[in-house]
């Protein structure tokens, strides 16, 4: 699975980075006792601000386990805690995970494939009518056009139309090469003429900087 880990170090600090998020995270650990705003206020200060993921305590302390119900968390770690308990915690995270990570699912070889959003770095049109898809695990050929695959993924908010010929994942955009995107595993993505400034000011827009 690919993710990002943030570290925060303090309640406040946290809250000002869930403010400006997007996507809001998916799991939050949150220690009970930090300086000042305390895990479990920060907690009650998330749910009130509208976040619907998870959150797992970790304190050397019981005495909170009864407060953890009140803003819905997933889990109780107490310290000192090791790999198994560690591992009981996120096995209760699973389905939250899983939801969180949206497929785009297409027929290989008479077989269902499906592969996360977070994995697709572009797709761009291939050969007689098909559809070549770069992933960070491989490349693939669809029977299908284009615009069928972008309009299967326009609410996604992460892909973007480049030409007529490319549609690629803007997190994945490594950088750029004069009037080209670069991509993650290195291929060139030209971007056409015409629309170079408003492909970068998309590609910008996400908050990409290279």
């Amino acid at each position: 699975m690919n993710f990002e880990l943030r570290i925060f170090s303090s309640g406040e600090e946290l809250l000002a980075a869930f403010a400006q998020a997007d996507p809001a995270p998916e799991l939050v650990f949150l220690d009970i006792f930090m300086a000042e705003l305390s895990g479990m206020a920060a907690a009650r200060q998330l749910r009130q601000k509208g976040y619907k993921g998870g959150i797992i305590f970790t304190t050397s302390s019981s005495g909170h386990a009864m407060d953890s119900y009140e803003v819905n968390a997933l889990y109780y770690l107490q310290k000192p805690y090791d790999r198994q308990h560690f591992e009981n915690a996120m096995a209760r995270c699973g389905a939250l995970l899983q939801k969180a990570r949206p497929h785009f699912t297409f027929q290989q070889r008479k077989k269902e494939m499906s592969v996360p959003y977070e994995d697709i770095i572009f797709f761009e049109t291939g050969k007689s009518h098909t559809v070549t898809l770069h992933t960070v695990t491989g490349i693939y050929s669809l029977p299908c056009a284009l615009t069928q695959v972008a309009e299967c993924l326009k609410d996604a908010g992460c892909f973007l139309c480049v030409g007529r010929s490319f549609l690629i994942n803007v997190r994945h955009v490594a950088g750029q090469i004069g009037s080209d995107l670069t991509m993650s595993d290195g291929s060139i993505v030209q971007i056409p003429l015409r629309r170079q400034r408003e492909i970068l000011e998309a590609v910008a827009g996400h908050g990409l900087k290279y």
